[in-house]
């Protein structure tokens, strides 16, 4: 066969879907018959003889190894069976297009750029859940040593996630926020949903300035927490700039409205949900 010096020249953009791939020793792979398919607009046989051809040559006149000794894979043939077929990382496939005159080689080399840049994306995003995974595995070995049931660290790491994204529509939302922004929007809260302030939330369960009040709620506590800063959460994103009085009066408002539903879990299974003591005679009435 000779090999064309001028291609087929109906369209200069790739399509993806007709190149298939492997994730394989860390690397894209590539059918090289797929690519050859590609770049000159061959059908598949023609494609495979232009490659046989060109490989011939490569070797022969150019002595050019490093891409003629492709690997090999299974990979999804037309008909549906698994083939072994000629395959190249992305570095051979430059190598490849540069052997090969076709107005596709630069939007091929483009294609490729976006294809590595897809998986760089995949990676990072990968090892962010993994790092993810590893911190929640921490924090719950952590209270597993403190004697905490499952379902009740579940319920304080979907807590700890919703916590973040509260304070995180708070610092978007209020303007010209003051540095105690946090602990003014979270002592609204607690006094709307447990009629209580933080400094006597840490009084009850008997803790000190720097223990984190939550680590010591009852499950439901924990729960109806989260609810009220998911809510809080949901308005606030729906706002504007706004005060900080307004930002307080939304947080106080959803707390009420959350207390309600916590006292009557509360009196249901007569106990507070935050100590988790039995209420008295005249609470539970």
């Amino acid at each position: 066969m000779t090999l064309p010096m001028f291609p087929d020249d109906r369209s200069s953009s790739v399509n993806s879907q007709n190149i298939r791939r492997e994730w394989h020793n860390g690397e894209w792979y590539f059918s090289v018959i797929d690519i050859v398919a590609e770049l000159l607009n061959l059908d598949y046989k023609r494609a495979q003889t232009y490659w046989s051809t060109l490989k011939e040559r490569l070797t022969k006149q150019e002595g050019n190894e490093t891409l003629t000794n492709c690997d090999r894979l299974k990979l999804r043939a037309q008909d549906g069976k698994m083939r072994l077929t000629d395959i190249i990382n992305t570095e051979q496939t430059l190598r490849l297009i540069q052997s090969i005159p076709s107005p596709k080689a630069e939007p091929f080399k483009v294609w490729l750029a976006q294809v590595g840049a897809e998986r760089l994306e995949e990676d990072d995003q990968a090892d962010a859940e993994e790092a993810l995974n590893q911190a929640l595995e921490r924090v719950g070995g952590k209270y597993r040593r403190l004697g905490k049931t499952d379902s009740w660290i579940e319920a304080r790491i979907q807590g700890i996630i919703t916590r973040k994204q509260f304070v995180e529509a708070l610092k978007a939302a209020v303007v010209n926020a003051p540095p105690t922004l946090y602990s003014q929007a979270t002592d609204k809260l607690y006094q709307g949903l447990w009629d209580r302030t933080t400094a006597q939330l840490r009084g009850e369960l008997d803790l000190s300035e720097r223990q984190n009040p939550r680590d010591h709620f009852g499950e439901y506590a924990l729960i109806y927490t989260r609810l009220a800063e998911m809510v809080c959460t949901d308005k606030l994103d729906k706002l504007q700039i706004v005060p900080l009085s307004l930002a307080l009066e939304i947080v106080w408002s959803v707390a009420l409205l959350i207390h309600k539903q916590a006292q009557a879990t509360a009196h249901a299974l007569g106990m507070d949900l935050v100590t988790e003591k039995p209420l008295l005679k005249d609470e539970n009435n």
